[in-house]
């Protein structure tokens, strides 16, 4: 009997519910962050906050020993090991570096927009690597999705705001670039992952836990270069002593010892991807890693609406006000809910029904 048969639907339904609350919250967190000035200075770490999610992820090791947490015994895997976590943790901390650097240049549409991308990555590497194969119910709801994600991105990126200051063309073209190879990390990520979870003994939180230790190692050794790395750059760049670096890790905590909420919302950041990724490690291992990436979009939802209750009662600017824009926005997100309920089968099209089971292993 398979993780997946073994588990209830409420467990199953539990894991992608708090995936998408607490994913919309470790969101929020950090628009929070990024939208914090001190003294007149933006609070601009991206690196800094991939290294807090690594921290984040340690502490699950803390728990997963402090209470003797044991793997589920199959007597078909082996048990699993630490080294080969390593691979999984270097792709998350591609993914990290490769977005924080794009989306210094590119507004966040862009990046939205080309979110859709990793549920195809995804599908791709779950058909030639896991050897799975899709429905064509659940084909047609990841497509209902990246249309949803496209015009949830387009919306914003019609009725923005230009800035006087914009970036090049050149360079908004190697951000996207940059973004493009992120999303095959991520989904390479993810399906090693899965595969992991396949052919060994694995309690998710080790697996996160020790992703999170090797990812404070690759950092470590990334860290000390982007501090004294000189960035040239109008916007993106830690200033320190009127100089651009692509780090300021001392910058950092000078800013955060000078406002008690920013330490607190760094603090919130760390646990809450340490959650997020448990519910979402989970639910690679018990259901699948492109059921991760389908019904993760949906938290885009939650941001939407609490982005726009911010941005109407306080100074930060979280989300277009644009009415035109919302109302666009509000059609990809019906397209984006529909997609969801129509892959997961919980809104059947009967002519693009089958008999065979989804996501069967081909022969």
């Amino acid at each position: 009997m398979t993780n997946n048969e073994q588990k209830s639907v409420f467990f199953i339904n539990s894991l992608l519910v708090g995936m998408i609350l607490v994913g919309t919250f470790n969101t929020l967190v950090y628009k929070y962050q990024n939208t914090t000035v001190i003294d007149g200075v933006t609070f601009i770490h991206p690196y800094m906050q991939a290294l807090c999610m690594f921290v984040g992820e340690a502490t699950c090791l803390v728990f997963y020993f402090a209470f003797q947490m044991k793997a589920e015994k199959d007597p078909n895997k082996e048990d699993g090991g630490f080294k080969i976590l390593s691979i999984p943790a270097l792709f998350d901390g591609i993914t990290s570096s490769l977005q924080h650097v794009a989306l210094n240049f590119i507004p966040s549409s862009i990046y939205q927009m080309l979110r859709g991308g990793l549920m195809i990555v995804t599908a791709a590497f779950s058909k030639f690597v896991l050897k799975k194969k899709l429905s064509n119910q659940q084909q047609f709801g990841i497509l209902l999705a990246i249309l949803g994600i496209f015009i949830v991105g387009l919306s914003n990126f019609l009725f923005r705001k230009a800035k006087s200051d914009d970036f090049s063309w050149e360079i908004k073209l190697i951000s996207i670039a940059l973004i493009i190879v992120s999303l095959f990390t991520q989904a390479a990520q993810y399906i090693f992952e899965e595969k992991l979870f396949q052919q060994y003994n694995y309690h998710v939180f080790y697996v996160v836990g020790v992703e999170g230790m090797w990812g404070l190692l690759y950092f470590g050794i990334v860290m000390p270069i982007l501090n004294f790395t000189p960035c040239n750059f109008k916007e993106g760049c830690v200033f320190r002593n009127e100089k651009g670096y692509w780090e300021c890790t001392d910058v950092f905590f000078q800013q955060l010892g000078a406002d008690v909420w920013l330490t607190v919302s760094v603090v919130m950041g760390i646990f809450s991807i340490a959650l997020f990724n448990i519910f979402g490690v989970n639910v690679t291992k018990y259901v699948s890693a492109l059921t991760r990436t389908v019904v993760d979009t949906i938290r885009t939802i939650l941001i939407w609406g609490i982005g726009l209750i911010v941005t109407a009662t306080t100074s930060r600017v979280w989300e277009n006000t644009s009415k035109w824009a919302n109302l666009i926005e509000l059609v990809g997100f019906v397209f984006l809910v529909l997609g969801n309920l129509i892959y997961k089968e919980m809104l059947k099209i009967r002519f693009l029904q089958n008999k065979k089971q989804v996501l069967i292993e081909e022969e």
